[in-house]
């Protein structure tokens, strides 16, 4: 009887013990910006691609909103000077790089052009199309009537999409 409840518990441990663990559930990350301007932290937690659509005088540029329906104001966006290349900073005074931000207010921020007050992106991943862009952003950014703001622990991450390039 001893071997047979022996033979039991040794079945039952191996068992248990070779059970396959299930997989952990992979989610997609989701595009989202989150900064803290005077201590708050703000996340705006809707955003439109990396792309060169509408992009101005920039190369790629994105869009990050408070609401998916527009219904504040408060939008941040970067404008990038070609392709962004992983660790290289760009910053305010650069040639093509542009970047604002409207509180929910409604007044915007523009980057600064004083040169010890700068405003600057780096990117961490620059997967390429289909991929995804994330980064870190920190700075100073002026409004029409002198005030200022600061950005402080920005990061960011968003897909991208582009046809025709890497």
């Amino acid at each position: 009887m001893k071997k047979l409840l022996l033979l039991v518990t040794a079945i039952l441990v191996i068992s248990v013990s070779c059970k396959k663990k299930s997989d952990p559930v992979v989610t997609d990350p989701v595009p989202y910006t989150t900064f803290k301007l005077g201590g708050v932290t703000r996340t705006l937690n809707y955003a439109s691609s990396f792309t060169k659509d509408l992009c101005s005088s920039s190369t790629f540029c994105c869009r990050y909103t408070a609401t998916s329906d527009n219904s504040s104001p408060e939008t941040l966006k970067f404008g990038i000077p070609g392709d962004p290349v992983v660790g290289e900073i760009y910053y305010s005074g650069m040639n093509r790089f542009s970047c604002f931000y409207m509180n929910p207010a409604g007044v915007r921020y523009d980057l600064t052009t004083s040169d010890s007050s700068y405003f600057s992106v780096v990117f961490t991943q620059w997967d390429g199309q289909g991929g995804w862009g994330k980064g870190y952003f920190s700075g100073w950014m002026i409004s029409p009537a002198n005030d200022s703001i600061f950005f402080k622990n920005g990061y960011f991450q968003n897909k991208i999409w582009t046809m025709g390039t890497k």
